[in-house]
């Protein structure tokens, strides 16, 4: 009994002394449905859905009673949007952020102001941006038309969502499109989620040496085509990830992931759907019949 006694007083001096090793062990934050307290009916809480797209963006923030689509996937794709919009209640949208103007990131727009209303489009890039699979043009046409007003954003940018603090963050150095993309930063409460857009090569290394990339959740760059640099990864240290496209196209990501303890999903499996009260995330997603399909075969 005294050798336990003294035991424990050299532990707990070895504590005082040294509070750092205390705090080694990081906070979970990220759960999947099941594992964590279900949030209680009038706790205030962020939403956040991952559209199920093949190889494109489009994601929706709802927070109180204000929601904002982030990206907008392919033309052929709104009526998967559509409906899940419409599922969720939303016909008005406060914001409509584009973190560029690529065909699979903005391409549903166009169709998307005939059902929907908006306070605002966001937008970092010119109006006459122009280029391969670009469409800036062509929808600002179409927006200006509806009296949409147009909102320019960059680097260094803020704005709320409810309750929700967003950050835009932004490389300007290139000439793609694609490392020149918004990367949005979402806090609520103690958590964060880091929307990386399709931020590509070295933005990541400019992006990791100068800003503070810290978050629980990160949706994967460039929907998972690519694998990221290390310091960038190692900066964000997210818990969880989502790819923007299926298993076959994200391999090398995945074991980069795998190799890192990254818990991940696919959005072209089904709708995922992030809920958190600032303290900690809850993550379901509803898979599709193609999704329980590959989930079975290869996620056993």
């Amino acid at each position: 009994m005294k050798k336990f006694l003294a035991m424990l007083c050299a532990v707990t001096l070895i504590f005082s002394l040294c509070p750092a090793l205390a705090e080694e062990t990081p906070v979970q934050r990220v759960f999947s449905a099941g594992e964590a307290e279900p949030f209680g009916a009038n706790e205030n809480l962020l939403h956040f859905y991952v559209c199920p797209l093949l190889g494109a963006d489009c994601m929706i923030l709802v927070q109180g009673d204000e929601a904002m689509l982030v990206d907008m996937g392919k033309a052929n794709q709104y009526e998967v949007i559509k409906g899940v919009l419409s599922d969720l209640g939303i016909t008005h949208i406060k914001y409509a952020f584009n973190t560029h103007p690529h065909d699979d990131h903005l391409g549903s727009m166009k169709y998307l102001v005939n059902d929907f209303t908006f306070d605002a489009f966001m937008t970092a890039f010119p109006d006459d941006y122009s280029g391969d699979s670009i469409i800036q043009r062509s929808t600002l046409k179409i927006i200006n038309e509806k009296g949409i007003p147009v909102e320019k954003i960059d680097d260094g940018y803020t704005f709320t969502l409810g309750d929700a603090k967003l950050t835009v963050m932004r490389q300007t150095k290139y000439k793609n499109p694609n490392p020149m993309s918004c990367m949005l930063m979402v806090e609520f409460g103690e958590c964060k989620m880091l929307l990386t857009a399709d931020v590509i090569g070295s933005a990541q290394q400019l992006f990791a040496d100068t800003k503070d990339l810290d978050a629980d959740v990160l949706k994967f760059p460039h929907h998972g085509l690519n694998k990221v640099l290390a310091d960038f990864l190692t900066d964000i240290s997210p818990e969880y990830a989502i790819f923007t496209h299926g298993y076959a196209n994200t391999k090398d990501a995945q074991k980069q992931l795998q190799k890192a303890d990254i818990w991940y999903d696919f959005a072209s499996w089904g709708l995922i759907h992030l809920t958190t009260n600032g303290e900690y995330w809850i993550v379901e997603q509803e898979l599709t019949e193609d999704g329980q399909r590959y989930e079975e075969k290869y996620m056993k």
